[in-house]
């Protein structure tokens, strides 16, 4: 879920910030979309999934958009697309 990936990416990545999109008409509108950012963040990343689901869609100006099936697979791409790494202490 969702949910399950935000706590990933945050208990990843401290820093970081998602704000899931805000729509004119709840309901009849897409809600499933998710902005990153980290302050060491080379861009934005998008986050979709119109279930809150996996698969979540990947997205951002540095790569082409990418199907993740699992929350770790997110979490790492989403890191990539960040151009953050997991081993920087």
């Amino acid at each position: 879920m969702i949910d399950d990936l935000v706590a990933a990416l945050r208990h990843a990545y401290p820093e970081i910030s998602i704000e899931q999109v805000r729509v004119s008409h709840p309901g009849a509108d897409d809600d499933g979309v998710w902005f990153v950012r980290h302050p060491r963040g080379l861009t934005e990343v998008q986050i979709e999934s119109s279930t809150g689901r996996p698969p979540f869609l990947i997205e951002s100006e540095l790569a082409p958009p990418t199907r993740a099936s699992t929350i770790e697979a997110a979490v790492r791409l989403v890191g990539d697309r960040l151009g953050l790494s997991f081993d920087s202490a």
